[in-house]
């Protein structure tokens, strides 16, 4: 975005404040379009000739104001900004300060671009294809659907009235008031809801479709309620589960009661995120709320209980207290990020979710951050073309990270106490970050707005270097504990080193004292030497136990050395397993170490038991084979026998089957550890996919749910045209949204030319929902072949990508997915000048930070790359 659109926009004028809202719809299912009829109870504050609204997309035909003293109506002329995304209603003569209506009669399209007020296009039960209307509005999308003050901080009331077909169900954010016959048509009836609490206008939501219901109760009393497709309804119990527990656990965590008469939860059959945290009508893609008994696997399972427990949060952190302005999104998501794992833990301990969170939240956030493209977690936002842009893994992960980090340092106790009165001082209104600070600090006793500013108010974390003091006097240990920037490639001799500092948090731990911290405290500057008491020469020393700070940790080779024996013997607990393994892969992938060293030591990895470790150690395998392809074949080859070596003896452990009484990880790990033997090549993995693929195709053995990806992952790999074709028909015939999805993501292990391009033509048909065509299209980038033929695609079919996705966060997603992996300056020069002439606001963000990533992968294979072929020469 240019710097003249960023000072050219501005929010809304003060002067004029709506109290309530008074909005009736009428959605048309067959012509896709609506009408709208609206009264604004409103207060004009000052002396005024102009009423500005936000409105997009939608047309005011006719508008009328009347004082409610008064009486005397008004008729403004209306103006329509369709680039500022605003109406203007202009009057004669200058309204003076009071109470007035606002009416207004409006039309809009029920569009196919998943925001504001949009179509869904759904199959009956008996084959029939209908559309639904459904909403999403975060971060600016109610303007689409009715014109209103659509800033988070200008909340008010809400009374909605849907008119539908008698036949539809429909649903808003409170409970339905009174229904009656349409007095215009009796195929219609009028669906009135209750009035909402002060709210903000993208937590408004409706939906009109058909589906099937399951409900039940909190311990509290609250009814919830899951709708599904019609039919599916017994794959919502999970879901119902999860969320009458997390209701009731947030209300006993936070002390602050649900402030909403009822939940629902609702599947969207086409949706751009995996859900939106709308107050009293939570909407979600089917693939984050529904749970098959055929079909989902273990990891669907912990995707759907971690998303129900994140949105179920925001009842609170978002809804009842919300961030005045975007530049503190990360405020309500950070928080919904990090409790939902705390909730999942507490109601769900056999998921272990921590360590998830671990592997996956904080190394991509890590690895973000560490870009020179990346952005503080606080970051001024203005044009909606910006908000976007922000809803990334900075604000979401990192910030997760950085409240986990909090919490650690100041404990728990005084963390809640500081929740507790953040949320009742602020609730039914708007906040900042700095409110936020204001009340841990209280509550702790700590000036914690000065621990935390220099983690959110600037991009980046910091290095944590460990040195040891040589000291042939002292019988005690000492380290010296040092901070510069971490970057996604080390500075090079002639480059200045950043001078940014970070207030760290730090502890460590010994070999005679694992569990419990030794030394604790703040380094507040460059470095500090510390004396680790109790420790004998030969003993290791971890930095940050329990990866609870936000940072990288490097020791030296020698240092490095003396884990080793509590690595191979398990000595040393999984989560800091999982922890040294992260900053070694980092460092490696950044040329701060050697990647030769890294191969070595994933050796100590082989007898690995714990998930989260384990998947961490496939998922490197899996990157660094990404750039390994890129050398020569004869190493790529070379490669893939190495990861089956690694990965053999976990495989074997596992088997195909689960066992009576398997815990939860391992049923996850299954299906990773066989999908990456499967992909590279391990002999008896093929030959079992194979026989287990035709009898599932047959309809002799169905797969389970935590088999199929490995399964259709190797027979892709390495079958043919036929093994493609069967894959197409078991989509065609496949009912379940979350098969149909696994296929299509698999699609491109395909390994042929023709194939390939047959994948991403699929991706665009209508045989894959809007929603999904981007995950169908990342699947190819499984070769260098693929990734070549999808960027390719994407320059022929820019337009219509576009039209799709250029104004939601799924733009961001495609560029992620054209950028993820690649190792060529080529395709990296050719993506740059093709976006300097194809503009993507929306996006501008992710682009850069996807040609640093090339820029990484690049500059990794030049200065690695020789000494990793030599090793899988010599040692692999």
């Amino acid at each position: 975005m240019s710097t003249s659109e960023k000072t050219l926009f501005k929010r809304l004028p003060t002067d004029v404040v709506p109290q309530l809202y008074e909005v009736t719809l009428k959605p048309d299912l067959v012509e896709l379009t609506f009408q709208g009829w609206e009264v604004v109870h409103l207060m004009v504050k000052s002396v005024t000739s102009s009423i500005t609204v936000n409105g997009f997309e939608i047309t005011v035909s006719e508008a009328s104001l009347s004082g409610k003293d008064s009486g005397k109506t008004l008729v403004p002329e209306i103006e329509h900004q369709p680039n500022e995304e605003k109406i203007l209603f202009h009057f004669s003569e200058g309204l003076q300060p009071g109470e007035y209506l606002l009416k207004l009669q409006f039309t809009g399209s029920l569009n196919d671009q998943l925001r504001g007020f949009y179509r869904n296009k759904y199959t009956t039960p008996s084959g029939e294809q209908r559309y639904g209307a459904g909403t999403h509005f975060e971060a600016t999308g109610a303007r689409r659907a009715y014109p209103c003050w659509d800033e988070p901080a200008v909340k008010a009331k809400f009374v909605f009235t849907l008119v539908v077909p008698q036949d539809r169900l429909a649903l808003s954010n409170m409970p339905v008031e009174e229904e009656k016959p349409s007095p215009e048509n009796p195929d219609l009836r009028m669906v009135k809801f209750e009035p909402t609490p002060t709210m903000s206008t993208y937590l408004t939501a409706f939906v009109v479709g058909e589906y099937d219901c399951v409900e039940d109760t909190t311990s509290n009393g609250v009814p919830v309620r899951v709708f599904t497709p019609v039919g599916k309804k017994e794959q919502g119990r999970f879901a119902l589960e999860v969320a009458t527990k997390a209701l009731s656990y947030y209300e006993w965590y936070f002390d602050v009661p649900y402030g909403l008469p009822k939940l629902d939860l609702i599947t969207l059959s086409e949706f751009p995120i995996g859900a939106m945290e709308n107050w009293g009508l939570v909407t979600y893609r089917e693939t984050c709320l529904l749970v098959d008994s055929v079909h989902s696997s273990a990891l669907t399972r912990q995707r759907v209980a971690v998303v129900v427990a994140h949105e179920l949060s925001h009842n609170w952190f978002g809804n009842l207290v919300t961030m005045e302005w975007w530049t503190d999104l990360w405020l309500k998501e950070g928080f919904a990020t990090w409790i939902e794992y705390q909730c999942v833990a507490s109601l769900y301990p056999e998921m272990d979710v921590w360590m998830t969170f671990i592997n996956g939240d904080q190394a991509y956030a890590l690895k973000l951050d560490a870009l020179s493209t990346s952005h503080p977690v606080e970051v001024e936002v203005g044009h909606p073309g910006e908000i976007d842009e922000i809803f990334d893994g900075i604000s979401y992960c990192k910030g997760a990270c950085l409240i986990r980090m909090l919490q650690s340092h100041i404990g728990d106790e005084a963390f809640r106490k500081g929740m507790k009165l953040y949320l009742n001082r602020h609730k039914f209104s708007n906040t900042n970050t700095s409110n936020m600070w204001a009340a841990m600090s209280e509550s702790s006793g700590e000036d914690v707005g000065q621990l935390m500013d220099s983690w959110t108010k600037q991009m980046g974390f910091p290095l944590i270097k460990v040195e040891e003091v040589i000291d042939t006097n002292s019988e005690q240990r000492q380290v010296v504990l040092s901070q510069e920037k971490f970057t996604s490639q080390v500075p090079s001799g002639d480059e200045a080193k950043s001078s940014a500092r970070w207030r760290v948090p730090y502890s460590i731990t010994t070999a005679r004292s694992p569990e419990k911290p030794v030394v604790k405290g703040v380094l507040a500057d460059g470095s500090v030497t510390l004396t680790v008491p109790d420790c004998a020469p030969g003993d290791w020393i971890r930095v940050n136990p329990g990866q609870f700070m936000f940072y990288h940790v490097q020791y030296s080779p020698e240092a490095l050395q003396r884990f080793l024996p509590a690595l191979i013997s398990n000595v040393l607990g999984p989560v800091d397993r999982l922890g040294l393994l992260t900053d070694l892969l980092a460092l490696c992938r950044a040329n701060y170490i050697n990647a030769v060293d890294v191969l070595r030591l994933t050796k100590s990895y082989r007898s690995e038991k714990n998930f989260a470790v384990c998947s961490k150690l496939t998922s490197a395998l899996a990157d660094l084979g990404s750039q390994i392809q890129q050398l020569t074949e004869g190493s790529f080859s070379r490669y893939k026998t190495f990861v089956c070596d690694s990965l053999r003896d976990t495989g074997e452990r596992l088997g195909w089957e689960a066992q009576s009484g398997e815990d939860h990880g391992d049923k996850m790990l299954r299906e990773q550890v066989l999908t990456r033997l499967g992909r590279s090549g391990e002999e008896k993995v093929k030959e079992e996919a194979f026989r287990r693929f035709e009898a599932h195709f047959a309809g002799q053995q169905v797969l389970s749910g935590d088999i199929k990806a490995p399964v259709y992952t190797t027979v892709l790999t390495h079958g043919g045209k036929a093994v493609f074709e069967k894959m197409l028909q078991l989509y065609d015939r496949e009912d379940s949204l979350e098969e149909k999805n696994r296929i299509g993501r698999l699609l491109g292990c395909v390994s042929d030319a023709e194939l390939i391009q047959s994948v991403l033509k699929f991706a665009l048909s209508d045989k894959v929902r809007n929603q999904d065509s981007v995950a169908v299209l990342g699947g190819v980038r499984a070769s260098l072949q693929g990734k070549e033929l999808l960027w390719s695609f994407v320059k022929e079919n820019w337009s219509e990508l576009y039209r799709r996705y250029g104004t939601s966060t799924m733009l961001s997603g495609l560029i992620k997915v054209l950028t993820e992996g690649v190792g060529c300056a080529d395709q990296a020069a050719d993506i740059e000048k093709f976006f300097k002439s194809h503009k993507a606001k929306a996006a501008e963000r992710a682009i850069q930070q996807g040609l640093e990533h090339i820029s990484s992968n690049v500059a990794f294979l030049r200065k690695q790359g020789s000494s990793i072929l030599e090793f899988l020469k010599t040692e692999a």
